[in-house]
């Protein structure tokens, strides 16, 4: 190699090292011309859809229907945990513990139209009143668990489940646009999949697991009780291939009942009587423990996370491990009646001891906007390039799927623009996230000042233009309330052709605005009249 084309050879790769440079520099794109704005975090507790504390109430069909169940304790909450009371409709010969009846002889009771009629009411009430539903079904109120299905609050033969699923399949498919998640329930005492009198088998189970994702949309997940049987059932953990590829191990979080009740809840082990899962095999004690923590926990990243807590055990129930499990398992909703001495907002311990207000805003998901680098100017039918940083503080992320929209937004015009390569279920739990958008303006945009906004609604179209059920961000002066808009800026201009480069200039421009013409024209010696990698070549 020459002297002069080892010049050359090194002003290439410094060339390379500033376009690097320019491209790469902590990981955002150039926006052309860019104003660039920083938001402010806020500290507020507000509601935001499917997610934090839940008022939990119990439906009965065959009873007249109380629409003052279906309501939340705080204006700052947004999700109902109910539970369908079935109980009447086992046989009216088995509804206290005792002998099993020969399954050929039990009389199921079929629900009638005007108990469907109630809980299909339980649905429409909460999408009267802006809220949506955790729910299951089940057969009994427990109490306590027992091992002895002769002890057990007796639930009831597989042919009844099937018959009752049957009828309460067109209510369950007509009303996702209100579920938040759906419980597999109907197992046992409370429906918790434990203390059951006809539905041990463990085929049985499955069946009902599989049937309820059957009749569910692909779109909303199921909850299961205890993870042992989610990996029996599906294997797992989820990752970020598997998550939300609408099969059946995707559609499956977990529901904790007895959190904060012991070391391991009564739920993180490898056998619940004789079900027993080998994920964890050959492990014991805290170490079998903390392998089904880290199960839930991977899981919960994707799928959704919730229950109860089950009874007062310092320094268990305390806040700083109550914290930390919080974030380690990604909980997005909790009952805020149970067990008052954790829970009670006056009483609790989580209110006496300083942390019920972190925990009310960080369940679920919070997304906090960063800073954004926003074009001034942008042509009708032209491109918008933004770059928006934002952090989800929250212990968890986003499960159902939520379409994303630009919106440009005045006094007389509204444009919504669908930002297609943007899945808001991504933005994980503590960890920063950017958005880069470039997106095509309509064409009949009337020139003007706009506002601009990001829209996540719900996915629902009777939904859609509802503000109480649109994701509203953790800022200061951003949340349009009227409109469900995060308010990115109040300034963009919208012109009928543009005055301002629009577009990011090439590496070849800066190649030439770095080292002028000339040299830019030296530097092509291979003779093709570009300057690019095939020089680097010609001069090896």
């Amino acid at each position: 190699m020459t002297s002069r084309n080892k010049i050359i050879f090194c002003t290439l790769a410094l060339i390379i090292l500033v376009i690097s440079l320019q491209f790469k520099n902590t990981g955002k794109a150039a926006v052309t011309n860019a104003v660039e704005v920083t938001y402010v975090a806020s500290d507020d507790d507000f509601s935001n859809p499917e997610r934090g504390f839940m008022k939990q109430s119990s439906i009965y069909p065959d009873q007249t229907f109380d629409p003052a169940k279906v309501r939340v304790l705080n204006p700052a909450d947004s999700v109902v945990w109910i539970y369908f009371r079935l109980d009447n409709y086992r046989d009216p010969n088995d509804r206290v513990p005792g002998p099993k009846l020969n399954e050929n002889d039990y009389q199921c009771q079929p629900i009638d139209a005007t108990g469907l009629s109630r809980i299909n009411q339980t649905f429409q009430t909460a999408r009267e009143k802006g809220l949506k539903l955790v729910y299951r079904f089940i057969y009994n109120w427990g109490p306590g668990s027992t091992t002895n299905p002769v002890e057990a609050n007796p639930d009831v033969p597989i042919k009844c489940v099937r018959q009752h699923l049957t009828q309460l399949t067109d209510i369950i498919r007509n009303n996702i646009d209100v579920t938040v998640a759906l419980q597999a329930g109907f197992v046992g005492h409370w429906g918790e999949w434990h203390s059951s009198k006809y539905l041990q088998d463990l085929a049985v189970r499955r069946e009902i697991v599989d049937t309820l994702l059957s009749i569910l949309p692909n779109e909303r997940m199921l909850q299961i009780r205890f993870p042992n049987f989610k990996e029996i059932f599906y294997q797992g953990p989820l990752n970020e291939t598997t998550a939300f590829s609408q099969t059946a191990g995707s559609r499956v979080g977990h529901h904790n009942d007895c959190f904060l009740r012991d070391a391991d809840d009564t739920t993180y082990r490898s056998k619940r009587a004789e079900y027993t899962s080998t994920y964890c095999a050959g492990l014991s004690g805290q170490a079998e423990i903390d392998c089904w923590k880290n199960f839930v926990a991977q899981e919960g990243r994707f799928t959704p996370i919730g229950g109860e807590s089950c009874q007062y055990n310092p320094p268990r129930t305390d806040c700083p491990n109550s914290l930390a499990e919080l974030e380690l398992l990604h909980w997005s909703f909790i009952n805020n009646g149970y067990r008052p001495e954790v829970v009670n907002p006056q009483s609790g311990s989580w209110a006496t001891q300083g942390c019920l207000p972190e925990i009310r805003r960080r369940l679920g998901y919070r997304i906090e906007l960063k800073d954004a680098s926003i074009s001034p100017q942008v042509a009708r039918g032209g491109t918008l390039n933004l770059q928006i940083n934002l952090k989800n503080i929250g212990f968890a992320s986003m499960f159902n799927p939520r379409p994303v929209f630009a919106v440009l937004q005045n006094t007389s015009n509204r444009y919504e623009i669908l930002l297609t390569n943007i899945d808001p279920r991504r933005w994980e739990a503590g960890l920063e996230h950017t958005i880069f958008v470039n997106v095509t303006t309509p064409a009949n945009v009337v020139p003007g000042i706009y506002k601009l906004g990001l829209w996540l609604p719900d996915e629902s179209a009777n939904l859609r233009n509802l503000p109480a059920y649109a994701v509203r961000f953790a800022n200061t002066n951003v949340w349009e309330a009227t409109t469900g808009l995060n308010i990115l800026t109040s300034n963009l201009e919208v012109v009928s052709s543009s005055i301002l480069p629009s577009s990011t200039p090439t590496p070849q421009v800066i190649i030439k605005q770095l080292l002028g013409n000339w040299l830019g024209s030296a530097l092509d010696l291979n003779g093709d009249t570009k300057v690019n990698s095939l020089d680097v070549w010609k001069i090896i």
